[in-house]
């Protein structure tokens, strides 16, 4: 081994020991650094298209940025609006329900001085109503009381982890593409041709599985909200925002939210605005959103398979939980560039051989 191979050798292991620390170091706080590249990478296109109107870099990343802290406040307000109207309507109707199971039949009976078999099946039905809706609200309230006690205990690292997102997305942001023309340059001579084609790819097909998909659900979540609001469904800005964020899972996400609301209407008796319902959501919401609305935007991006699609978005959520929604497209998009761009490469060595 001459002195060449010998410096090379040891630059390799330095590199690598650095490489392991880092990664050692901020392994606690790999969903963060997840959360802040698929952000920074999506953000990028409505920052760019906001910088050519007001001409101002940092400006366009805080409107984004505040644009997007506004959005996640308004859903959480309601939410906690509707937790509390919910509430306090049960609340209002526990109170009339006592009255209805207490002082209605009491006063029936002390009237008519005897029970009759009719007040004694309702008092029958009363019971089992009760203790179903008992054991539904334990559970709930199970439930609830377990992730509130996962939760508040974690509260000052949640804060922690945002802070950390918000400066690492606005430095991305600013600085990022030249942090990456940076990086580009230590790449040899002879590999960047093959590099280049491979983040090629790589930009087209995460472009399709996250800007493009994104899109179309912010779009089903816009007609739903037209939609409910003119069918009369409550809190229609609610469950257009599920069916925008549901819309991410290809195929069956938007009637993971649809179709509960379509048996809801059918088990309180009102069939029409079901049936209205479920066909205005599966013509306008899958159809026209999935077979129009996504493949004419989709047509000059990566053409990411629909079934690497659908596998991209679910069977990570399984496997790592919530943060697979992040990663797994991530790593199926880089093994479908990583093919392609080997594909490519092949080609181009066959064809001097072929002619």
């Amino acid at each position: 081994m001459d002195k060449k191979q010998r410096e090379r050798l040891v630059l390799l292991v330095l590199v690598a020991s650095v490489a392991i620390v880092l990664v050692f170091i901020s392994w606690p706080f790999k969903d963060v650094i997840a959360i802040t590249l698929l952000l920074a990478f999506i953000l990028q296109y409505p920052t760019a298209w906001l910088e050519k109107r007001i001409h101002r870099r940092r400006g366009a990343i805080l409107i984004v940025i505040v644009s997007i802290f506004a959005a996640l406040a308004f859903v959480l307000l309601d939410i906690v609006y509707i937790l509390y109207s919910e509430i306090a309507s049960l609340s209002v109707s526990s109170e009339n329900l006592d009255k209805l199971l207490n002082q209605g039949p009491q006063s029936l009976i002390t009237s008519l001085s005897a029970r009759i078999s009719e007040s004694l099946q309702v008092a029958s039905l009363q019971g089992r109503i009760s203790d179903i809706l008992s054991t539904i609200l334990n559970d709930v309230l199970a439930s609830s009381t377990s992730v509130i006690e996962r939760v508040i205990p974690n509260i000052p690292l949640y804060v922690v982890e945002l802070v950390i997102v918000t400066l690492l997305l606005y430095y991305l942001l600013l600085r990022g593409k030249g942090f990456f023309d940076e990086m580009m340059t230590l790449v040899p001579a002879e590999y960047q041709t093959v590099v280049n084609r491979f983040l090629g790819h790589l930009r087209l097909i995460y472009y399709s599985l996250y800007v493009v998909n994104l899109g179309s659900s912010i779009v089903s979540g816009i007609l739903a909200a037209v939609g409910y609001a003119i069918l009369g469904v409550p809190y229609f800005i609610t469950f257009a925002i599920l069916i925008a964020i549901f819309g991410l899972i290809p195929v069956i996400g938007r009637a993971i939210v649809y179709v509960p609301l379509t048996l809801y209407y059918l088990l309180i008796g009102d069939p029409i605005k079901a049936v209205v319902l479920l066909v205005f959501s599966w013509a306008v919401l899958d159809q026209l959103t999935g077979l129009y609305i996504l493949p004419m935007w989709a047509h000059r991006t990566g053409r990411v398979p629909q079934a690497l699609t659908i596998l991209a978005f679910t069977a990570p959520i399984l496997a790592l939980g919530p943060i697979g929604f992040v990663i797994g497209p991530a790593a199926y998009g880089l093994a479908l560039a990583l093919f392609r761009t080997y594909r490519e490469t092949q080609q181009e060595k066959t064809l001097p051989a072929g002619s």
